[in-house]
């Protein structure tokens, strides 16, 4: 097949992924009130600094022996640190590896300007009505799924938890038998709760009932998704956009309160935000009107509340948190419903495949969602491994404008969508991006009878032209 089939495939040469293990992790916030935060960052406290003194009496007891080969003193390490900070030795389990946390840490704050501390990890059992779910006897952190609550009788910590953390976390202890469960605790007091899974790559033999998450990741549209199951013939089993959130306005909002907390002048300051490079680029495309929007709302602010640089300041610091909170909000709701449909295919017993097509992160430099579509991108992978999926990345991006059907180069006949000189076919270049990936994997593993089913199905079906102009029926 000719066009951007023949991309090369990212690790196909070695078909089973080797015997390595692969760590991959599941992770949930724990949301507490402010006067638990400050209990629990007194206790990170005390917990790191009696690993510190601990460490130092056993370099001074051991000597190089410790240096070289901590691991040796683990149960020694526990016991003096316990003893230092007068806490049980259960809060000290991982106090080997969080030394060699901070270490490297150490090395990588070399390239940066601030050191960040890593978070302590603690041993987590999950209980339910008195009995013991999964975990340690000696945790010193407590999920009590009946009461729907965490606790941490050491620092009288007791956190109410979602009910949907407590049946996700349910779920991944009866689904998976080697998940292990963590909680970290930050030097700001924070909580995150994560489940560990040590894993083989995936593998598709051929002979196991197949099925296909294809995603295209757009800078600017967001996720498209086709997920396809091959039986005797083609099924499409899900097909969905996850369009990204519209932070415009608060992003435009925080520029005008940063320009005003800079040159304290209102006048000055909303010349300036004019001819800030967004501004004049919205204004370039056809939406000005969303910088007017936001000099309106911050008019509005600044009559209200007697705004001052300072409280400028603030205000622009409160949006972009907005925003970022905003972003992080759908990468969760997102990844949730892949990780959904990436289990109920494969409750019906079929070998999964993610195949994504990320762009490169020089493609998104400077774009307003960089960050955001790499941490979806990185995420995927993860939720792949973690799920039992196999994960398939191409080389270099697979183009929506040739045709999925037979990879000619289609003709544009409206924004975004083509149709093929050369078998008539008309389709969404996102859509088609998603169907170039499923067959791109098809044919690395050299799959031509579900490749050639692909292709027939491709050309009789209207999912290419979903949610396409009603003139563009084909």
């Amino acid at each position: 097949m000719p066009g951007s089939l023949e991309v090369a495939t990212w690790g196909w040469e070695n078909k089973r992924g080797g015997d390595r293990l692969v760590d991959v992790y599941r992770v949930w916030e724990v949301k507490a009130s402010r006067e638990v935060r400050l209990r629990l960052q007194r206790l990170y406290v005390r917990l790191s600094s009696a690993v510190k003194e601990a460490c130092k009496v056993l370099k001074e007891r051991h000597g190089e022996a410790f240096r070289e080969e901590p691991e040796k003193f683990s149960e020694e390490l526990i016991g003096e640190a316990s003893r230092i900070a007068g806490l049980p030795k259960g809060l000290f389990w991982y106090a080997v590896e969080w030394r060699r946390m901070v270490a490297e840490a150490r090395r990588k704050s070399r390239r940066r300007s601030r050191f960040t501390p890593p978070p302590v990890p603690l041993l987590v059992k999950v209980v339910n009505s008195g009995e013991r779910l999964h975990g340690n006897t000696a945790a010193v952190a407590v999920l009590d799924a009946s009461r729907g609550e965490l606790r941490v009788p050491s620092a009288s910590v007791a956190i109410r938890l979602k009910p949907s953390m407590v049946r996700a976390v349910l779920e991944d202890i009866e689904r998976f038998g080697d998940v292990k469960l963590t909680l970290q605790l930050t030097a700001k007091g924070r909580l995150r709760l994560v489940a560990h899974r040590k894993v083989r790559r995936a593998w598709w033999d051929g002979d196991v009932k197949l099925a296909i998450v294809a995603v295209d990741v757009n800078s600017n549209h967001g996720l498209y998704v086709m997920a396809f199951a091959f039986d005797k013939d083609v099924r499409l089993v899900a097909q969905r956009v996850f369009k990204t959130p519209n932070t415009t306005l608060l992003r435009l909002l925080a520029a005008v309160m940063a320009s005003y907390s800079k040159v304290k002048s209102w006048e000055q300051a909303v010349e300036r935000f004019r001819q800030e490079r967004g501004a004049e680029k919205l204004g370039r495309t056809g939406r000005g009107y969303a910088v007017e929007e936001a000099l309106r709302l911050a008019e509005r602010l600044r009559a209200k509340m007697n705004l001052t640089p300072e409280r400028a300041e603030r205000i622009a610091r409160q949006a972009l948190r907005k925003v970022k909170k905003v972003n992080e909000d759908w990468v969760r709701a997102t990844l949730k419903e892949l990780r959904d449909l990436v289990r109920r295919l494969r409750d019906q017993g079929y070998m999964v495949v993610l195949v994504a097509d990320v762009p490169r992160a020089e493609s998104l430099r400077g774009t307003k969602l960089q960050r955001t579509l790499l941490r979806v991108a990185e995420r995927l992978e993860n939720l792949a491994l973690y799920e039992g999926a196999k994960w398939f990345q191409p080389e270099s991006n697979i183009s929506g404008k040739q045709c999925p059907v037979c990879g000619a180069r289609g003709v544009e006949l409206e924004k975004r969508y083509y149709r093929c000189t050369r078998c008539d076919v008309t389709y969404g270049r996102d859509w088609a991006a998603c169907a170039n990936a499923a067959k791109l994997f098809l044919k690395a593993c050299k799959a031509e009878k579900n490749l050639e089913a692909l292709s027939r199905w491709l050309r009789a079906s209207k999912a290419l032209v979903h949610g396409a102009p009603r003139n563009m029926a084909r």
